[in-house]
C-alpha cells in the first residue's frame, strides 16, 4: 500500500513565481489589488488570494489600483489600458511566455505572419495573438491547418504548455502548405517533463489521480495521457472527491498535479488517500499507528529529544545527569512547542493537514496540558533555587513579549514591524535560544559550572543543532507561511540558499567539535555529537531528492536525531 507523488508534480516555475510576487504583494498591501483574471486555473489557489483582498479584474474598470498580470501574459492593448486607467502594473508574466511574445514580436517586424499552436481562446494564447498584431492565427488540430489561407512567410510557435507530440505532428503538416516558415518551440520544459513522468508513472502504479482545476489545460492533458495508459484514472480539484472513488481497493496510487496546482491542495489530497487506504491495515497495526502518530503531533516525541540533548550537554560538562533538570527540559519543551503549534494552525491549514486535524481533536486536551507542564517546570526549577526559577520564568516571559504588539498606533506608519514575532527569521533564532538556555544554561547554574570552553562549546553546539530542525521545517511550510505573511529565513533567502546554509552550519559546527576534541579542548563526546546535526541534514536531503512526502514519520526522523545524542552519551559514559 503506497501512495506515489510525482517530483514534478505542482506549480511549475513561471506560476510560482506569480504566486510569490502576488502574495509578497498582499502582505505588504497598500491600496487595492487585483489580479487581471484568475491568477492560475485552480479554484481554491483564487479563493485563497480573495480571503487575502486580492480580487479577479475582469474589466478596466478600475483605477489607482495594482493590476498583477498573470503568469499567461496579456497583449500589449491591454496592458496599455489598464497603465492608462492610472493603475500600477506588478508583471507576473512567465518567462517562458515573455520569451515567445519577444520572439513574435521580432518576426512580425520582419513581415512573417504568426501561426500560435495551442488552445483557442485560452488567456496565454490571447496573448500571443496580441503581440502578434492581427497577423496571428491559432491552431489546435489538423482540421485547422489544412483550412489555414494562403501563406507566404510564417513563423511558428506553441503554447507553452502545449503536447510536443501534437505540436511536431502540425508542424509536419504546416510544412507540407507553406513553403517558407520558422520553427519555434516555446513549449515549457516543465511540461514536457511532467508529461513524461504522467506517463511513466501511470504504467507504474494500480491507479492515477491528476489532481488541478476542471479548467486548466496543462491538467486536463495530464489527465488524458494518463487515461491513455490505461491505468483506472481519476481527475479531481479537492480531496473530498476522493470519497467516492473506492481508491481503498488499489495496491499502488499514483499522484500528479497540474502545473497551477497549489502545493497544499496536494498535501491535502495525499492525506486524504493514505486515510483511505489505512483501511487495508489490520486493526493492530492501525492502534501502533495511531499511537506513534499521536506521540510525535503532541510534542512529546520531540521534547523525549530535549531531554536527550540536556542528558548529553550535562555528561558533556562533566556533571552527572539530574532526574529534575532532566524533566524541566521535557516540560518546558512540550509547553512551548505545544503553545506555538496551536498558535500556527493557521498555517498548517496550508502545510500540514494532518497536523489540523490533530490539534482539531486534542487541542483542548493538549493546551491544558501544556499549562500544567508549564507550572510544573516553574514548581521544579524552584526547587532548584531561586535563580533557577527567575531564568526559567524569564524565558517564558519572552515568549509571551516576543507575540504581543510593542510598537504604538502611532508609530505604525514609520515601523514595519510591530511586534518581535513579525521580524524576519525571529522564530528559529527565538527557539534556538529557548533550548540552549533551558538545556545548558539553566544546569550551568544550578550546578555551579563556571563558563569553560566545554560549556561554550556545548552552548554552541545546542544553538546551531536546534536552528538547523527549525530551519529545516521553515523551507517545508514556506507556502504556508507566505500564505499567512510571516517572514521566515527561507522566504527572506530563498530555499536554495536557505539549504545551503543548512550544510554549512552543520560543516562548521562539526568542524569545530572534532578539532576542539582532537586537540582536547572539550571531551572526546565531541567527535560522536556532530553525527545529530549531520544526520538531520542529510534526512531532510534524502527526503527532498526522493521526493517523499513530508508527514509524522518524517518529523519523527529528523528529531530522532536529538534522540540519538542522548544514548550516543550514555554509551560513551559506559566503561
Amino acid at each position: 500500500m503506497r501512495v506515489r507523488l510525482a517530483k514534478t508534480a505542482g506549480f511549475c516555475m513561471g506560476v510560482r513565481r506569480a504566486m510569490n510576487i502576488v502574495l509578497d504583494a498582499a502582505n505588504r498591501k497598500k491600496g487595492d489589488l487585483y489580479t487581471y483574471g484568475p491568477l492560475v486555473h485552480n479554484p481554491q489557489a483564487v479563493e485563497m488570494l480573495q480571503q487575502k483582498g486580492v480580487e479577479v479584474l475582469t474589466d478596466d474598470s478600475v483605477s489607482n489600483a495594482t493590476v498583477i498580470l498573470r503568469a499567461h501574459g496579456v497583449a500589449p492593448e491591454e496592458r496599455k489600458k489598464i497603465k492608462d486607467a492610472g493603475n500600477i502594473i506588478c508583471d507576473a508574466t512567465c518567462p517562458h511566455v515573455a520569451r515567445a511574445h519577444a520572439i513574435l514580436k521580432k518576426e512580425i517586424k520582419e513581415g512573417y505572419s504568426a501561426i500560435i499552436i495551442g488552445d483557442k481562446g485560452h488567456a496565454e494564447v490571447n496573448g500571443l495573438l496580441g503581440h502578434a498584431e492581427g497577423k496571428g492565427i491559432v491552431v489546435e488540430n489538423m482540421a485547422d491547418v489544412e483550412a489555414l489561407p494562403e501563406i507566404d512567410r510564417a513563423c511558428v510557435i506553441a503554447q507553452t504548455t502545449q503536447d510536443r507530440n501534437v505540436f511536431l505532428q502540425l508542424v509536419g503538416k504546416i510544412r507540407e502548405q507553406i513553403e517558407e516558415i520558422k520553427v519555434f518551440d516555446t513549449i515549457c520544459d516543465s511540461t514536457s517533463v511532467r508529461q513524461k513522468e504522467v506517463l511513466e508513472l501511470a504504467s507504474e502504479v494500480n491507479a492515477m489521480v491528476i489532481v488541478g482545476g476542471k479548467n486548466s489545460a496543462n491538467t486536463k492533458r495530464l489527465y488524458e495521457i494518463s487515461l491513455s495508459t490505461e491505468t483506472p484514472s481519476f481527475h479531481i480539484e479537492e480531496e473530498d472527491e476522493l470519497d467516492y472513488l473506492s481508491l481503498e481497493k488499489y495496491e499502488n496510487i499514483g499522484v500528479m498535479a497540474g502545473a497551477s496546482t497549489p502545493n497544499w491542495v496536494i498535501i491535502k489530497v495525499i492525506d486524504r488517500i493514505k486515510n483511505l487506504l489505512k483501511k487495508r491495515k489490520g486493526r493492530l497495526f492501525r492502534f501502533f499507528e495511531s499511537i506513534g502518530e499521536f506521540f510525535v503531533e503532541s510534542t512529546l516525541y520531540l521534547s523525549l529529544g530535549a531531554v536527550s540533548m540536556c542528558y548529553a550537554s550535562l555528561v558533556f560538562q562533566g556533571v552527572k545527569p539530574s532526574g529534575m533538570i532532566l524533566l524541566i527540559a521535557f516540560f518546558y519543551v512540550f509547553a512551548v512547542h505545544t503553545f506555538n503549534r496551536y498558535n500556527e494552525r493557521l498555517k498548517d491549514e496550508f502545510s500540514d493537514p494532518a497536523r489540523r486535524r490533530f490539534f482539531k481533536d486534542y487541542g483542548k486536551i493538549l493546551i491544558i496540558s501544556a499549562i500544567m507542564a508549564s507550572l510544573a517546570a516553574l514548581s521544579l526549577s524552584y526547587a532548584l533555587g531561586f535563580i533557577d526559577f527567575a531564568l526559567l520564568l524569564f524565558s517564558y516571559l519572552m515568549g509571551i513579549f516576543y507575540t504581543i504588539r510593542i510598537v504604538p498606533d502611532k508609530l505604525q506608519h514609520l515601523i514595519k514591524y510591530k511586534r518581535l514575532k513579525d521580524l524576519p527569521g525571529s522564530k528559529d533564532f527565538l527557539v534556538s535560544f529557548a533550548w540552549a538556555w533551558v538545556i545548558v544554561l539553566i544546569p550551568m547554574v544550578s550546578r555551579e559550572i563556571f563558563f569553560s570552553y566545554s560549556s561554550l562549546s556545548i552552548l554552541l553546539f545546542v544553538l546551531v543543532t536546534v536552528f538547523i530542525r527549525s530551519v529545516v521545517f521553515d523551507i517545508l511550510s514556506i507556502e504556508g507561511d507566505r500564505i499567512i505573511g510571516r517572514e521566515t529565513i527561507p522566504i527572506l533567502i530563498g530555499p536554495r540558499r536557505s539549504q545551503a546554509m543548512l550544510v554549512i552550519l552543520s560543516t562548521i559546527i562539526g568542524i569545530f567539535m572534532i578539532i576542539s576534541s582532537f586537540f582536547e579542548l572539550i571531551p572526546s563526546l565531541g567527535y560522536y555529537l556532530v553525527l545529530s546535526p549531520f544526520f538531520m541534514v542529510v534526512c531532510f536531503f534524502v527526503f527532498q531528492k526522493k521526493h517523499i512526502q513530508v508527514s509524522t514519520f518524517f518529523e519523527a526522523m529528523i528529531d530522532s536525531n536529538f534522540v540519538l545524542m542522548g544514548i550516543i552519551s550514555y554509551l560513551w559514559e559506559l566503561p
